[in-house]
């Protein structure tokens, strides 16, 4: 044998097992090759389960103190004594606790579970010792002990076991809510549970000095309009709010004041929306309409069952007289739409099917219309204060028919009514009648006070006279039971005000100075009278910053199409200006006006001017 040669004894056991470790075997190749999908997929089952069988091996002898008495267990620490206690049974004693702290921990770190603490190096960790022989500790038991230590000295206050066990509350709730998916399939399936808004017959008097109101998350915080909103309405049943705007498109999002699941929405080429409104289904139909209109010659009538969407316009020689359906109103059984035409003209259709059905006609430009609750009569006003009230409906039991009259029940005049924009019913029995004008003043009439006598019930008188408010009515909405009337104006920010009925009181104590209301749009109160909505103008502006009022990224990227062609109108409009002034410039420089001829005078002359230029100075 030579020398020069070294011989490489065979791989023991040992060694086999280690390189298979470390660079992985032929086998293992091949099986990690079927789970390359998976690769990054980690589960925490697993390595749970991989912990806690770890754990397992190293804890051994727990039955060894089995036969120990409980007072062999305990000992006073006097400094002096000693007492053997395994290091393994004290982990396991606080592998509980342990267990249950690393679920609320806000980071994990691995490197906890190789960590020793030595308690014997100073005399800060001593008092971590739970026996004289403890020497040092696992990082974890290190954590449990100090956090233990903390609330010894610092025990935990009333207010934070509050709100855990009210975060535990929420938990469940939460639980018992399924995710809302974004579409329709979701609205469908939403439609199709009982779930609804729970309406109580009892009746909750209101206290007319202070209301209790408090705000909850916005409606359509995951899914913001591109305009503002112009129009809002609540579900009949469901506890969905519908938003229109002139963006076009109508968004419908399922509230529960926490989360506000956006559900769906629906984009209407051509038609920006100027009004959008559920219509109730009528008695035995689980029908479930949206109507929206703009400024055009047709309406939008959509089925939420099926999706549909369906355009509204026959009018049957009725044309001439309804030019726009961009403002109408639903009855509250969803039987009628009432639409404000022009010449005094309010059409209505059938809330269904769309189609005309009759009209009313009244003197003067029409303003403003409402349907009673139960629909038996329709009250129409006009820009002048004068106010009819048609009897809308008959019912036939024979032959289950709807028969429409023209009957005149009574014709009233608002107190004092200029300028009238804005009329509303409310309250049981259609008892409370609210009259807003352009110059802010809301008027509130008591159905039940109007007499028989011709001359008092042609001028009745208001029971209140709202002027807190010095811009145009935009809305008026009373809620369900008729205690609480919302009156807003646009045309002012926060220009909203609550009046409670029947003391005609209006709350002080809401809005306040700090409530983000801005230009109020529109306002509509739920169903269970639990929720005001309210609609507004955005002030955000997209292209400004609102702290810095900076150019933000967005107005880059608008301009950056227009740069060159910005830059090359303005180096054209600023040489014309520049070239005639130098031009002119250069012509006078070079010229000395030698042509210009001077009128010859004398010495004497001369100086009589002279003189009296210096009189009329020294007299001056």
């Amino acid at each position: 044998m030579d020398k020069g040669e070294v011989v490489i004894p065979a791989k023991d056991e040992e060694e086999l097992l280690l390189e298979k470790l470390v660079f992985g075997d032929k086998s293992g190749f091949e099986s990690n090759l079927k789970k390359v999908d998976n690769l990054f997929d980690y589960s925490d089952d697993e390595e749970e389960e991989q912990q806690d069988g770890e754990d397992m091996e190293d804890i051994d002898g727990d039955d060894e103190l089995g036969g120990v008495q409980d007072d062999d267990l305990f000992f006073i620490d006097e400094g002096n004594d000693a007492m053997e206690v395994d290091e393994q049974e004290e982990q396991e004693g606080e592998s509980e606790e342990e267990e249950e702290s690393e679920e609320d921990n806000a980071w994990y770190d691995s490197d906890d579970e190789r960590l020793n603490i030595s308690l014997t190096s100073s005399d800060r960790l001593r008092k971590l010792r739970k026996t004289q022989q403890d020497s040092s500790i696992s990082g974890k038991a290190y954590i449990t002990r100090l956090r233990s230590q903390f609330e010894k000295i610092y025990p935990r206050p009333q207010w934070a076991e509050e709100d855990d066990e009210e975060e535990v509350e929420e938990d469940n709730s939460d639980e018992e809510i399924e995710p809302i998916e974004k579409s329709t399939n979701a609205l469908l399936n939403l439609l199709s549970t009982t779930q609804s808004f729970i309406i109580t017959k009892q009746l909750k008097l209101i206290s007319p000095n202070r209301i209790a109101i408090s705000r909850l998350k916005d409606a359509n915080y995951q899914k913001y309009a591109k305009s503002a909103i112009q129009s809002i309405s609540f579900h009949p049943t469901h506890p969905f709010l519908l938003t229109g705007g002139y963006d076009k498109t109508i968004r419908v999002y399922h509230i529960d004041g926490k989360s506000n699941n956006f559900i769906t929405s629906f984009f209407l080429k051509n038609c920006p929306i100027q009004t959008v409104q559920f219509a109730a289904s009528p008695a035995g139909e689980d029908s479930n309409l949206i109507f929206a209109g703009g400024r055009r010659r047709y309406m939008n009538k959509i089925d939420l069952n099926n999706g549909q969407v369906e355009k509204i316009s026959r009018l049957y020689g009725h044309e001439q007289h309804q030019k726009s359906f961009e403002y109408f109103k639903i009855s509250s059984k969803g039987t009628y739409i009432g639409l404000t035409g022009n010449s005094g003209w309010c059409n209505i259709l059938n809330g269904k099917t769309g189609q005309y059905l009759t009209g009313f006609k009244i003197e003067g430009t029409i303003v403003d219309f409402e349907f009673s609750n139960d629909e038996s009569f329709i009250v129409i006003v006009n820009s002048a204060g004068e106010v009819w009230e048609y009897e809308l409906s008959t019912n036939n039991k024979k032959s289950n028919k709807t028969n429409i009259h023209h009957k005149i029940l009574r014709k009233w005049v608002d107190d004092g009514g200029i300028g009238i924009t804005k009329i509303k019913l409310g309250g049981p029995k259609n008892r409370w009648v609210a009259v807003g004008t352009n110059n802010g003043i809301v008027n509130i009439y008591d159905r039940n006070s109007f007499t028989s006598d011709s001359a008092t019930s042609f001028r009745p008188k208001p029971i209140k006279t709202v002027e807190n408010l010095i811009t145009s009515i935009s809305s008026l909405v009373f809620n369900a039971d008729g205690q609480i009337l919302c009156i807003a104006s646009r045309g002012k920010r926060d220009a909203l005000r609550l009046v409670h009925l029947p003391s005609g009181s209006v709350y002080s104590n809401w809005p306040t100075s700090g409530t983000p209301l801005g230009r109020v749009t529109s306002v509509v109160f739920s169903p269970n009278n639990e929720m005001l909505a309210i609609g507004n103008e955005s002030e955000h502006n997209q292209y400004r910053d609102p702290r810095t009022h900076q150019i933000t990224p967005a107005l880059y990227r608008v301009r950056a199409p227009f740069f060159w062609r910005n830059t090359i109108s303005l180096i054209v409009l600023s040489a014309i200006p520049l070239g005639v002034y130098l031009y002119t410039f250069k012509k006078l420089s070079g010229d000395d006006l030698a042509d210009i001829p001077i009128p010859p005078i004398s010495d004497e002359e001369l100086k009589v001017l002279r003189k009296e230029y210096e009189e009329k100075k020294a007299a001056k």
